[in-house]
């Protein structure tokens, strides 16, 4: 058996779910961090990458992406006992992606802003760790990746780790008031031989959204956690009496005051250090011998999925 195939992984931020509708909110809603966050993710959403990608290359240069693993290898087996007998790595590289430009046509009130952050036309680089890398024939040592038969031969096991880079943490802290720097999110990707055929496991962080190809096709994704409205807390705090024929009244909720806690992607912003302190430095990550999702500041995992 000889084969040759790519493999690829491409993470994005979708617009959807997400329950900011209107620019207003952000200044009528409280605490204000919570709209203007979800306003940033919004506005600098990216495109569905598809379900195939001819190029991985020309993609990797659209910029419209968070986080990319490419691998492009061949092999060949014995045909029966499916042994290796020859593997050749022939292309091989990773890329944190960026936070495209604000897009202020899909928010044209912005416009009358006084944050001139949103007139940028830059593209911001993100950040990887360093332990991201493309192991070939060996599992990386820090997969989230179980369950793997002791039969399947591994053929490459990528990892990437990722943030948005120190811009657009800085807008995150400094101008939209959030209490937390930008968490680490992560994806990985196992390819084994099983069988005579060969099997990809994927694995990511609930944020954002990620897809594995191989050879140019889709064969898996799973979109990001998210919200599609801003849960509210009571008109009246939890500590106030509820009389007799008012606890309508106090268990109504509060138009104004986002329950943050509430929101199904809180646990994702909060993951990051707290604003208080410094980032996460890339140095942290030295020596990290365990799974990716027991490090600090890093986002929890989606369920594996399997082709």
């Amino acid at each position: 058996m000889k084969r040759e195939l790519t493999i690829g992984t491409v993470s994005w931020i979708n617009r959807t779910p997400n329950p900011i509708t209107s620019t207003v909110e952000t200044q009528l809603l409280t605490p204000e961090w919570i709209p203007k966050t979800f306003l940033g993710l919004a506005a600098t959403a990216n495109p569905d990458p598809g379900e195939t990608i001819g190029d991985f290359g020309k993609f990797r240069s659209g910029k419209h992406f968070r986080a990319m693993n490419y691998a492009k290898l061949s092999f060949e087996a014995d045909d029966t006992t499916g042994a290796i007998t020859k593997f050749t790595g022939i292309e091989a590289w990773q890329d944190p992606g960026y936070t495209p430009p604000f897009s202020q046509s899909s928010f044209p009130l912005t416009f009358l802003a006084p944050d001139m952050s949103i007139w940028s036309n830059t593209w911001y680089a993100g950040e990887m760790s360093p332990f991201s890398k493309v192991c070939h024939q060996a599992r990386h040592p820090n997969s989230a990746i179980t369950g793997v038969g002791a039969g399947e031969t591994v053929l490459v096991n990528a990892m990437i780790k990722f943030r948005a880079g120190t811009h657009t943490d800085n807008i995150g802290i400094k101008n939209a008031g959030c209490p937390f720097h930008v968490p680490w999110v992560w994806n990985e990707v196992l390819v084994t031989l099983a069988g005579g055929k060969v099997k990809l496991y994927g694995r990511a962080s609930v944020f954002p959204s990620h897809a594995w190809y191989i050879d140019g096709k889709r064969v898996a994704a799973k979109g990001q956690v998210g919200d599609s409205s801003f849960p509210k807390k009571s008109l009246l705090p939890s500590f106030v009496p509820r009389f007799p024929g008012f606890g309508g009244l106090g268990m109504a909720p509060n138009p104004l005051v986002i329950n943050e806690t509430a929101l199904l992607t809180y646990p994702v912003l909060a993951a990051g250090a707290p604003a208080s302190g410094s980032q996460t430095t890339l140095g942290a990550d030295k020596g990290l011998t365990t799974s990716v999702e027991t490090h600090a500041n890093a986002v929890k995992g989606n369920p594996i999925v399997m082709v």
